[in-house]
């Protein structure tokens, strides 16, 4: 899911122009943005729209206070922290495992990320007590780990912490320590810490994770899978003997029609997969934008529609495509119309996991829909499906973290979907709706 909040453009701007880098030495201005009188580097806590060392005018303030911060800390702990030398270094998230950090690098290797999780955390973030957490994997990530302390303490426990064993959700605490130890560390969370989740967490789950580990070999689990693309992966569904259906947002821009590098497996589960397939072609709403426009004001452009080079539908079942009708809208409007989802949550990894039963909020005039399905990062394309006359049927393709709505003002988002009014003409084009 992508995001849509207050700070969305700074927010996009950091992550994703913020690259994993070395220690940068050279101090220099090469920076696009450089002299407009912003810190723009992340390792002083900067904007990241630059690379370390490249916007050396406008850090100077922020190296000065940075260095200041470093030479406080104790001389054993800066002496454990080492050096900024790990290929993850200067992005933001602590990856020392020493320090609480995800362990993605070698002990004292991550020093300037570490710094303040190594003294306890602190407040030294230009967002902090803001009310709202903005340390990475816990947060929007606009902060280095541990200097958004306040803000972020409701949902500290969840730092560095997934479900990616394969018994997660089953009832059972699988860790080490506190239970079967068939699990790793850290990867058992919904049975080992519980379902409970703060209103504040960015993965909030409306109060409590509801979702599941679902059978990939049964209907009609088999028909989704992994989205691969050069820089990440989404959800997508079969929705056809060679189509499936995900969101725009998920092909990066590539309104080609001809995608390169695009593979889809079906009912993937760690290594292994029901069948895969690539991808040799596709039709993008011809509207997407990647801005979000207010609730029910043009949101229905998220959706994409691709093209297999084999009929992997035929081989495995897929899902045929449901458009809402007028009693279908007045049941959402009553908060009858219940439906299921699925997909590779980025905390579950290759391991699909679904919400049944959850419920259509509010379906808008533009095609989209609030949903309250427990979806987060790694959904996105993922399949809103409810069964029909005793069929399951594709009703929408999750989209995106959307600004809180009601009856949930106090979370700190809602959950949009792209329903199948937003690309039914596409869908008939395609063959996938009569």
């Amino acid at each position: 899911m992508r995001f849509s909040v207050i700070r969305l453009a700074a927010i996009v701007l950091a992550l994703s122009t913020a690259l994993p880098a070395s220690p940068v030495l050279a101090q220099a201005n090469t920076c696009r943005w450089a002299n407009d009188n912003e810190c723009d580097e992340p390792r002083y806590g900067g904007t990241g729209a630059c690379e370390n060392g490249t916007d050396a005018n406008d850090c100077r303030a922020e190296a000065s206070a940075w260095q200041r911060l470093m030479e406080a800390v104790p001389q054993g702990v800066r002496a454990s922290l080492g050096s900024d030398t790990c290929r993850w270094a200067n992005d933001r998230e602590c990856d020392d495992i020493n320090f609480g950090g995800t362990g993605a690098c070698q002990p004292g290797t991550d020093a300037s990320d570490c710094r303040a999780l190594a003294i306890g955390g602190d407040e030294t973030c230009r967002w902090a007590h803001d009310g709202e957490c903005d340390e990475p994997g816990i947060g929007t990530g606009v902060c280095i780990s541990g200097t958004d302390t306040s803000d972020c303490a409701p949902v500290a426990f969840l730092r560095n912490r997934s479900n990616t064993c394969a018994t997660a959700f089953n009832g059972t605490c699988d860790e080490p320590g506190q239970g079967t130890g068939q699990c790793r560390a850290n990867t058992d969370t919904a049975d080992c810490v519980g379902r409970q989740r703060p209103t504040s967490a960015r993965d909030h789950f409306f109060g409590h994770d509801d979702r599941q580990l679902v059978d990939v070999t049964q209907v009609p689990w088999r028909s989704v899978g992994l989205l691969h693309f050069p820089d990440g992966s989404c959800t997508a569904t079969l929705i056809g003997p060679r189509l499936i259906a995900t969101a725009a947002h998920c092909m990066e821009g590539d309104t080609s029609g001809h995608p390169k590098g695009y593979t889809f497996r079906a009912g993937a589960n760690d290594d292994q997969d029901l069948g895969h397939a690539a991808v040799v072609g596709a039709v993008v709403a011809p509207d997407y934008r990647s801005e979000s426009a207010p609730p029910g004001e043009g949101n229905g452009n998220d959706w994409a529609l691709l093209t297999l080079d084999r009929d992997l539908g035929t081989e495995l079942g897929y899902i045929r495509p449901y458009v809402f009708d007028k009693s279908d809208l007045t049941a959402i409007r009553e908060g009858r119309f219940l439906v299921s989802q699925a997909g590779y949550s980025w905390d579950t990894g290759s391991h699909l996991s679904g919400h049944m039963n959850c419920q259509i909020l509010t379906a808008y005039r533009d095609g989209s829909m609030i949903h309250t399905c427990d979806t987060t990062r790694g959904d996105s394309g993922s399949p809103i499906m409810a069964q029909i006359n005793g069929e399951w049927r594709l009703i929408a393709v999750d989209s995106q973290f959307f600004d809180p709505q009601p009856p949930y003002p106090q979370m700190t988002s809602s959950h949009l979907a792209v329903d199948t009014r937003s690309f039914a003409d596409a869908l008939r084009r395609a063959g996938a709706l009569q």
